[in-house]
């Protein structure tokens, strides 16, 4: 492309939907009425000025939808700018805006103090950016009848509720039960990394009423939510990880597992009724989780899913940044360490670099042209320590360093495996 190209990216404005719709209807060949239309056409005309667009003689033909979410790191917390809505008019294919249009977003990210950003889309052409593959994860519930030596087991069979606790699930009120979700949704992500901060509520709502046809409901026991449960109907399956029902949100105070396990089997039900043969769930891989399903003779299976053509995709925008913002907890988790003696490291990911002062009280970014030690390391295997997917001592694929024994003592201690959210970071 030429200076005569008279190409312009901007942030769009308010009198920008129809252009950007345009551009989706041509892009992803929608069908007028059909699901994937009133998704489009919601987000173009509800999300305008969250757009980022592509312009020629000032005309849209490229759009962008960045959606800021802050994500935990322990107690501390980074910015993800997730990257959807990525379109070019179909007839303007294979001319190079596609390329010029996700080179201005990364700028775009990277000057406006984002930390990491996330898309799903095809590796190949991601991957000129800077983006590399990431897990998605989530539980699968197989909705289909279950053969047992020569007994079988039909789908309407498979949950089983206690009457006493059945009883206490109902339709979630928008307005009655919005704190009472968000203080969850906190409560129970509480140092979680991955999840997003501050609960998923937004702005307390002043009007509504609960919607017989959704599938969102709350355990409550004698006027106390005890859990929620947020899920979403498709008219038919989107991906592996999305099925017909997919439950996107839930939350439960950890000591009454039974609200937990109650919403889950009723939301399973319900899929049944309306013809689910499986449902997928975007829950965190922790143990109370699948000890609480397993006793409830709920069948699951842990799926983290890594695909080859088009995948769930992350990419590190500012490392120097990013360690700014974690340091308060690094130097909560170092405090853990009796002793050791205090090193300075290059800690390098991918193309960035930064030196890293360590020591027993403190940890300081430093200007040092001699480090102690270096660490050299690739994107998936630091994000992979970032959000607690694994330890430092577990995950060495991609990486290479000088660190003596002790100091790989410490970055365990600094990177350990932890619980962590599913759903935000993939």
């Amino acid at each position: 492309m030429s200076e005569s190209d008279n190409i312009i990216f901007r942030k769009a404005s308010k009198d920008d939907a129809d252009g950007i719709f345009r551009v989706l209807a041509s892009a992803f060949q929608l069908v007028e009425g059909d699901f994937k239309w009133r998704n489009k056409r919601g987000l173009a005309y509800d999300a305008t000025e969250g757009f980022l667009v592509l312009c020629k003689e000032d005309e849209i033909i490229g759009t962008a939808l960045i959606s800021p979410h802050w994500l935990k790191v322990g107690s501390t917390k980074v910015l993800k700018g997730d990257v959807g809505e990525v379109a070019i008019l179909r007839e303007l294919h294979g001319q190079g805006f596609g390329t010029r249009l996700m080179q201005e977003c990364v700028q775009y990210l990277s000057k406006n103090g984002f930390h990491l950003s996330r898309l799903g889309g095809l590796n190949r052409f991601y991957a000129r950016f800077g983006y590399v593959p990431f897990p998605r994860r989530y539980y699968e519930f197989l909705l289909t009848e279950v053969r047992a030596g020569a007994s079988t087991v039909q789908p309407d069979r498979l949950i089983n509720l206690s009457p006493g606790h059945e009883q206490n699930i109902r339709l979630y009120h928008p307005v009655k039960d919005w704190q009472a979700r968000n203080d969850l949704y906190d409560s129970f992500n509480k140092d979680r990394s991955g999840a997003l901060v501050e609960g998923r509520g937004g702005s307390a709502p002043t009007s509504g009423e609960p919607d017989p046809k959704a599938l969102r409901f709350v355990y409550d026991e004698d006027g106390i939510v005890l859990g929620y449960l947020f899920a979403g109907e498709y008219p038919y399956e989107p991906s592996p990880f999305e099925a017909k029902v997919t439950i996107y949100d839930v939350a439960f105070d950890v000591n009454k597992p039974y609200a937990f396990t109650t919403l889950i089997g009723y939301t399973l039900r319900e899929a049944i009724k309306r013809g689910a043969q499986r449902a997928t769930a975007r829950l965190p891989f922790d143990p109370l989780i699948q000890k609480s399903l397993t006793d409830s003779a709920l069948p699951y299976s842990l799926q983290e899913l890594q695909s080859a053509i088009a995948s769930n995709m992350m990419m590190l925008l500012d490392l120097q940044g990013l360690i700014k913002a974690i340091m308060p907890e690094l130097m909560r988790r170092i405090a853990n360490i009796v002793d050791f003696q205090p090193f300075s490291v290059r800690l390098s990911v991918s193309d960035q670099a930064v030196v890293l002062k360590i020591g027993k009280y403190a940890i300081d970014l430093a200007d040092i042209e001699s480090p102690d030690a270096y660490l050299n390391c690739d994107m998936t295997a630091f994000l992979r320590w970032l959000f607690g997917l694994n330890g430092f001592d577990e995950w060495q694929i991609g990486v290479n360093h000088s660190l003596n024994h002790e100091q790989e003592g410490v970055f365990a201690v600094l990177f350990p495996r932890l619980p962590c959210a599913s759903g935000p970071w993939g």
